[in-house]
């Protein structure tokens, strides 16, 4: 067993052969902290050193098998060790299961492990409880684990869940796959085949594959690629397509590569520049001129374009000769900022000095909202526990959208809690202070990062008092009171364990009250009511629907009975059983249903069937007493056997059964033809 494999790294290679000498020289020793605990705790595998046998012998308990007795069950053992410490880990760092990049790798990881528990027979979701043995053997060295044990427990339940409810039939399908393959005289899988089991039951190509290999069996896999590649295209092809503008991409690509635009703009709204280049929607070009829709770059510019969540600013461009409206601001490739918009006046030629001016009503807006999310991400952490992590969001001069990691809707009392806390940060006016540090530094400083962002080597590192920290490299308040305030809109689930809020800070704020105030006042108006008066005025109006709704009721329920009157005279005996079928005009299916309680009483034993036409629909019952169902009546068959005459279908239970009908005509045939039916029920 290999326990030690030094690799002297010395030099760097250039892909055709050369080589270069490097200047930081390193010793990889391949000595993990497992391996060297196979040798200090002298045992024979990472499988048997104290924190994986924890885990080892608590799938023993929970599979009720015995390690080392049955090498089959050994490798499935073994491999469920390694799957869940792997989840947990991943699961602490941020990710989540998907059916892309690392959240797919997650996914299939935990579904290998899975289908290998029920290999072991276990029956049952046991991942979770397999996770708490991870976190309890691995917390002392990793804190973060007993920070987010709840929300890891919660990631690994569901997508077990998931999984069990499509595993069965999937490996179902599988097995007469298999079976299929057989009787064709082949032992490779059809890519379509692989793919169906990887669309519609969720089984990643290698969990197939290894199922298949331990039976001597392959995949297709250039076939599965191909249907993979064709739903992808499919997807993209329903998607909008849009770019800049709408205009190839290739105008922005033939730009000269060493042209870059530096922002300026985090401290001041309008900045004089040099116009380094303009586009049309198809071409570069020398001028612009008025009417023209095109793209200016400059060498410095104070608007920020879209990026991080931060929509972008619009605003104004002018030189002595014209004047241009930004509509749109787009980071561009190789450090290019692009101004998106329309010449307004006159000319903008290349050369020309420009006074650039943002838009200060919107960009202050925007930072409001943006300041905003950091207030609210900390509040969420301080009201739900650690394991909350941005997971995207937007910000725009009218509202923020913040999704984060969680897998509950939260409650009313959560939701107030957190607007609570943000208003008061808000009216403790933390100064919002920013620095430019190194990636390290920033660390230190227990700013919060996106998992998974690439972060240079400079980073920004926003502040806001005592209460947030974090890297961001979007536009901010100068001081948390300019937020003025804060109201959370809605709260909802967007995927598997990610919740998005959407808010309003400041003069949005008071636009919403504004607004709710107006509908509270029209609606007291409509009910001739005042907006203190109002809840009293609606629960009185409810109070009195009820009583007239329940009026009515009883008025249909007897003009019904009155329109069908005495009916005894068209009771018949089918092979000893009474049945009463007949019609009523204009009565809905509860009058209907109410009808035949009554007639059913009257009868006695017996069945009863009644048909009425109602707005030129047909409404058809049918009822059987416990006496008819003992001789073979069934009140849903019976339905179904004569709803066809109306032009409809139903059933139900054998007791009672309903049904509709679009051909009030045919309602004598099917009167007609339910001696029939029961006819041929009874014994």
């Amino acid at each position: 067993m290999e326990v030690w494999n030094n690799v002297f790294t010395q030099f760097d290679n250039d892909g055709h052969g050369n080589y270069t000498e490097l200047s930081q020289k390193n010793i990889d020793t391949g000595m993990g902290l497992e391996r060297l605990a196979v040798v200090v705790q002298d045992v024979d595998s990472v499988f048997d050193i104290d924190t994986m046998k924890a885990i080892r012998d608590r799938i023993c308990q929970i599979a009720k098998v015995e390690y080392e007795t049955d090498p089959v069950k050994d490798v499935s053992i073994r491999l469920i060790t390694d799957h869940i410490r792997s989840t947990t880990f991943m699961i602490s760092d941020g990710i989540l299961p998907s059916n892309e990049g690392r959240g797919y790798v997650l996914r299939r990881l935990i579904r290998r492990a899975a289908r290998h528990g029920r290999l072991l027979g276990i029956r049952d979701k046991f991942m979770a409880a397999l996770s708490e043995t991870v976190i309890d053997e691995s917390k002392d060295g990793y804190p973060e684990l007993e920070e987010k044990r709840a929300f890891i427990l919660n990631v690994l339940t569901q997508e077990e869940d998931k999984f069990d409810k499509t595993i069965d039939q999937g490996l179902s399908i599988l097995n007469q796959m298999e079976a299929e393959m057989k009787a064709a005289g082949t032992t490779e899988l059809s890519g379509e085949n692989a793919f169906k089991l990887y669309d519609t039951f969720g089984f990643p190509v290698d969990l197939t594959q290894e199922i298949l290999e331990e039976k001597g069996f392959t995949i297709d896999e250039a076939g599965f690629g191909v249907c993979m590649q064709r739903q992808k295209e499919m997807a993209r092809k329903a998607r909008k397509v849009t770019n800049y503008m709408g205009a190839d991409v290739t105008v922005y690509e033939s730009i000269d590569p060493a042209i870059t635009t530096q922002f300026v703009g985090y401290d001041r709204l309008q900045h004089n520049s040099k116009v380094t280049v303009l586009t049309t929607e198809t071409e570069l070009v020398e001028a612009l001129t008025d009417g023209q829709n095109g793209t200016i770059i400059v060498e410095e510019t104070p608007f920020y374009a879209t990026m991080g969540g931060q929509n972008a600013d619009t605003g104004v461009i002018t030189t002595a000769d014209g004047s241009f409206e930004v509509k749109d601001t787009a980071k561009l490739l190789g450090g290019k900022v692009g101004h998106i918009g329309t010449v307004t006046k006159g000319m903008i030629k290349v050369g020309d000095i420009a006074t650039l001016t943002v838009d200060s009503t919107k960009r202050g807006d925007t930072c409001k909202n943006h300041s905003a999310t950091h207030l609210l991400h900390k509040a969420l952490r301080e009201v739900l526990g650690s394991h909350v992590e941005q997971s995207g969001s937007y910000v725009d001069g009218e509202r923020l959208r913040f999704d984060f990691s969680h897998f509950a809707a939260m409650t009313g009392e959560e939701l107030e809690r957190v607007e609570q806390i943000v208003n008061e940060q808000i009216g403790a006016g933390l100064p919002v202070v920013t620095e430019v540090m190194n990636i390290e530094d920033a660390r230190k400083t227990g700013a919060m990062a996106l998992f998974g962002e690439k972060y240079g080597e400079e980073v920004r590192v926003v502040k806001m008092g005592d209460f947030s920290v974090e890297l961001c490299g979007g536009t901010h308040v100068a001081n948390t009171a300019s937020i003025s305030a804060f109201k959370i809109l809605s709260e909802n689930g967007i995927a598997a364990g990610v919740r998005r809020i959407e808010a309003l800070t400041g003069n949005g704020v008071f636009a919403y009250y504004k607004g709710v105030e107006r509908t509270l006042e029209e609606a007291a108006k409509v009910l001739k009511a005042t907006p203190a008066t109002l809840v009293e005025k609606c629960e009185h109006m409810t109070a009195e629907m009820k009583a007239l709704a329940s009026e009515l009721e009883s008025m249909k329920a007897k003009a019904a009975k009155e329109a069908l009157g005495d009916v005894t005279d068209a009771v018949v005996e089918v092979k000893g059983v009474k049945l009463l079928a007949t019609s009523v005009d204009n009565v809905d299916m509860n009058g209907l249903r109410d009808l035949g309680d009554q007639l059913k009483e009257k009868l006695g034993e017996g069945v009863v069937v009644l048909l009425s036409a109602l707005n030129g629909k047909v409404n058809m019952i049918a009822m059987a007493t416990e006496g008819a169902l003992a001789r073979g009546a069934h009140a849903g068959n019976l339905i179904k056997g004569i709803a066809g005459k109306v032009g409809g279908g139903g059933g139900g239970r054998p007791n009672m059964a309903q049904a509709g009908g679009k051909n009030p005509a045919g309602i004598p045939e099917c009167i007609a033809e339910a001696a029939k039916v029961l006819e041929g029920q009874l014994k």
